[in-house]
This record gives C-alpha cells, sequence and structure tokens, in this order.
C-alpha cells in the first residue's frame, strides 16, 4: 500500500533486482496463462475469517474458494475441523510455498496488495519480523487516480471529481490507510511517490539496502528502465507503451504525473482535502521519518 500510490511501480523496481522477486508484477496471469491474478489479498482475507470489519478492508474468508487461482481453495474446509492456530499455521505454510514459487531462483521474494497497510501486526503474527515497505502520495493525486480507476471499471459516471467523491474517498479510504499507519509500532521502511518521481535511482537503492541486498549502478539503471511506466503501459496493453503524461481510459495506468490533480481538483477543494489529512499524514511523516520529496507539507 498505500491504494493508488505506486505499488505496482515499487513492485517492478525490486523484482528487477538480480536478488528480489516481488509480485504480482505485469502481465497478471495465472501459472498456464489462463486469467488474470493480480494481488493475492492473503493477509486481508485471511484475517476476514475471526476480524470482518469493513474498516480494514478485510476480504470474505470464502474467497479463497473462488478466488487467487484456487491456491487456498482446499484449505477452507478446515475451518471447522482444526484449531484456528492450526488452520493459520496450514495457510501460512501454504502462502510460503505460493511466495517460493514466485521467488524462483532468486535470494528474497515479497507481495505487495494496497489493503496490507491495514494488517500490519497481523502480518507480524504470522511472519515476525518480516520487513515492509510502504508507499504514500499526495492525497489529491491518489483521489484523482480513484476517480479515473472508477472511471475506466464503469462504476462512476460523473466525468467531473465532485466534493462528495472526493472527500467521501478522503475519509473513507486515505484517512483510514494513514491511521493504521499511524497506529503501527514496528519498523517499516516508507517513502513517497513523489520522491520516488524526483529521484527513482536514489529510492530504489534505499529500498533495497532496506532488504539487506547490494546494488550497483549498472543494477539500479535496469531497475529503473524495466520498471519505467514506458515499459509497465506496454506491458499493461500488449502494445507500444505510453510517454509519461499521455492517458489511456483502458489502463489501470493513469498519467504517473505528479501534481495531476491541478487538472481536475480547485483549489478550496484542494485546500480542504489537505487540511482533513494534515494532522495524521504529518505524524505518519514524522514517526517513520519520511523523506518526503519536493512540493510536499
Amino acid at each position: 500500500g498505500m491504494e493508488r500510490s505506486g505499488t505496482h511501480w515499487v513492485a517492478a523496481l525490486l523484482d528487477n533486482h538480480p536478488d528480489i522477486a516481488c509480485f504480482p508484477t505485469l502481465p497478471f496471469y495465472n501459472e498456464v496463462g489462463e486469467q488474470r491474478v493480480g494481488e493475492v489479498h492473503f493477509f486481508n482475507t485471511l484475517a476476514g475469517l475471526d476480524h470482518p470489519n469493513e474498516d480494514t478492508f478485510t476480504r470474505p474468508f470464502s474467497d479463497f474458494l473462488t478466488k487467487y487461482n484456487k491456491v487456498f481453495a482446499d484449505l477452507v474446509p478446515f475451518e471447522n475441523t482444526v484449531s484456528r492456530d492450526e488452520l493459520y499455521r496450514m495457510f501460512r505454510a501454504r502462502y510460503s510455498e505460493y511466495c517460493d514459487r514466485q521467488r524462483g531462483t532468486k535470494k528474497i521474494v515479497g507481495e505487495a496488495t494496497a489493503a496490507y497497510v491495514f494488517h500490519l501486526d497481523f502480518i507480524d503474527s504470522l511472519y515476525p519480523g518480516i520487513k515492509k515497505i510502504c508507499i504514500l502520495r499526495d492525497p489529491k493525486d491518489k483521489i484523482v487516480s480513484w476517480h479515473f480507476n472508477m472511471l475506466r471499471k464503469g462504476k462512476k459516471e460523473e466525468t467531473h471529481i465532485s466534493r462528495e467523491f472526493a472527500l467521501g474517498y478522503l475519509e473513507e479510504r486515505i484517512i483510514p490507510e494513514n491511521k493504521a499507519l499511524f497506529a503501527y509500532n514496528g519498523p517499516i521502511h516508507c517513502l513517497t511517490y513523489e520522491a520516488l518521481s524526483a529521484d527513482t535511482a536514489a529510492r530504489a537503492a534505499g529500498m533495497v539496502h532496506y532488504l539487506g541486498r547490494s546494488v550497483s549502478d549498472t543494477i539500479l539503471s535496469h531497475m529503473v528502465e524495466e520498471a519505467s511506466f514506458q515499459k509497465q503501459t506496454a506491458r499493461d496493453s500488449k502494445g507500444e507503451g505510453r510517454s509519461q503524461g499521455e492517458e489511456d481510459s483502458k489502463s489501470g495506468f493513469r498519467k504517473g504525473v505528479v501534481g495531476d490533480w491541478e487538472n481536475y481538483i480547485p483549489q478550496k477543494l484542494a485546500r480542504d482535502i489537505d487540511d482533513r489529512v494534515r494532522d495524521v499524514r504529518e505524524k505518519v511523516i514524522s514517526k517513520f521519518n519520511v523523506f518526503v520529496g519536493p512540493q510536499q507539507k
């Protein structure tokens, strides 16, 4: 996480390091190329078994029966036959096996799902000491990105961003994300989309070092190039990639432009958004010593 903040970019950067596997990366297909898979939603679906709560964006435990390539489907019936500790052990073992398949011959492996920011303590209970990375983004750009994502999926008809829509997403998702992150007392490496955009190589190197691996200038150049907006959009569309700033209404990747909100959100609404999220956002930035990058407060 966080949502609409560059999670797939982070995954693509890390996955192009010779020692690091990070999934999902484009294209999102299953192991035999039959359908799109995308994020695994392991922790927030497993958490739905005992802690169903819309505020933490858990998913129904029954999703394991039909989704995520049915990797966990055969384990679902054990819910009523074994203890919770044993059930968690079984799911953890299966998830570890799945991660190892994604790892291949690389040294370490990680998985990216935006909703995991709400389940950091639960993740620690299953994998003590596991390293975590979280990317933050200007809330206004997140709102614009979410708006276009809803248009793309046909879940929104209004082509403009209304005050109700903007503040609704802010209150329902963005502020809760920040509150969840601030409540976490474990170590986590946080960066911003803006800082990653301004100096991709330096921020990518910081993530690699946090994960305990080394990186050369040659490897960094490869990571940045292979995870570039143009290459990611080419893989997404199975065609030619786009330059940053070019729009494709059918793609989950928008423009990749910092500050694009200025083209869609009026200044008064922008100030209201910043005012409402400022307190918790500043607490997160201070607590986790986040380098915010240019044009951030």
